[in-house]
């Protein structure tokens, strides 16, 4: 099993994700990476108020933004606008190469009227999700030009955001005569789903049932199973469970809690439905992985749905070193000094 080590994000009170930044002071995230087809670090529905960018570099994976699965080609770009709901998954039977990007927006604002015209009118409009960028195209050769070159500039702040304005220039290009002044309605299926996600981060360790889950999105059960099903490929309680038992890993790892009281504090009925519902995502008991991932820094879990006919591993933040004597930009065929280093 391949390991990612970079990328956890963290949840802010509203439900949105809080990306982990490179530098706290400087909104972004860049970073080469690869995947395979057991990893789903991606299957792991979210939205952030950051925009986000991942171009293939060798290989092809899928990301699904709203419901709506987009398949990226070697050489396309993707770009998702903030604040969607999104994932994305690798289709092929093989390592995929990737390089991400992703910069909050107020990177760019360098005055209120670029923000307002420019800025704002993207990010805020409905009409724009998000944007494929097709590598046969002189716009999409450009933006996967652009996204290749931004992990050497990493460390300065100054080049970065050069490079980011560079690559929001092709987005605006991309939408040619559009009226930016269209900002975002209100999609009420979206906002329903992402009231209902909020909920189960914040009332996890309650003893929340589906018809709870429904009444934060203000919907019937049945609507609420079907929008689960749509934009997340999961279901309401698979969901919930899915974030409990990632709270139970959290607690494993920097707690002396015993059993008892961690399935309290995540909000399972007993430790011995914890222990069945964390083994039947991690591919082990609760204190087997309590002896073998002590200590390891907060993010670092693979969650492994052992149920399901193909293995999905979903990666939140572990070291590649011990599995790979190659860097993932290595391994990407981009010659980056940082990835030298991790």
């Amino acid at each position: 099993m391949i390991k990612e080590w970079r990328g956890f994000i963290q949840k802010r009170s509203n439900g949105s994700e809080k990306v982990n930044y490179d530098d706290p002071n400087f909104p972004s995230y860049v970073y080469c990476g690869y995947v395979y087809p057991s990893s789903t670090w991606a299957n792991d529905p979210h939205f952030h108020d950051d925009v986000e960018l991942l171009c293939v570099t060798n290989g092809y994976l899928a990301y699904n933004i709203n419901g709506e699965e987009v398949f990226i080609n070697e050489g396309d770009t993707i770009f998702v606008n903030s604040r969607q709901i999104h994932f994305n998954a690798p289709k092929r039977e093989a390592r995929t190469d990737y390089v991400i990007v992703i910069f909050h927006p107020r990177v760019l604002c360098a005055s209120n009227i670029v923000e307002n015209k420019y800025i704002k009118a993207v990010t805020e409009n409905s009409n724009v999700p998000f944007i494929r960028f097709d590598h046969t195209d002189e716009i999409g050769e450009k933006i996967h030009d652009l996204m290749v070159e931004a992990p050497h500039y990493l460390g300065n702040e100054f080049l970065l955001t050069k490079q980011f304005y560079a690559i929001w220039e092709q987005v605006l290009k991309s939408l040619g005569s559009t009226d930016y002044t269209d900002y975002r309605y209100s999609d009420s299926q979206v906002d329903s789903l992402k009231a209902m996600l909020t909920f189960i981060q914040e009332n996890y360790n309650s003893n929340i049932k589906l018809d709870d889950i429904a009444a934060a999105g203000n919907v019937s059960r049945t609507f609420c199973n079907n929008l689960f099903h749509k934009y997340t490929d999961q279901t309401p309680i698979e969901n919930l469970t899915r974030f409990r038992v990632s709270k139970v890993a959290e607690l494993l790892n920097s707690s002396s809690l015993s059993m008892s009281e961690i399935a309290y504090n995540t909000g399972f009925a007993s430790a011995s439905y914890m222990a069945e519902s964390f083994k039947k995502y991690y591919g082990e008991s609760p204190r087997s992985f309590k002896a073998n991932h002590l200590h390891t820094p907060r993010g670092s879990f693979e969650i492994t749905d052992t149920s399901a006919s193909n293995t999905d591993t979903a990666i939140l933040n572990t070291d590649t070193s011990a599995l790979n004597t190659e860097t993932p930009r290595q391994n990407a065929g981009i010659d980056c000094p940082r990835c030298k280093n991790d």
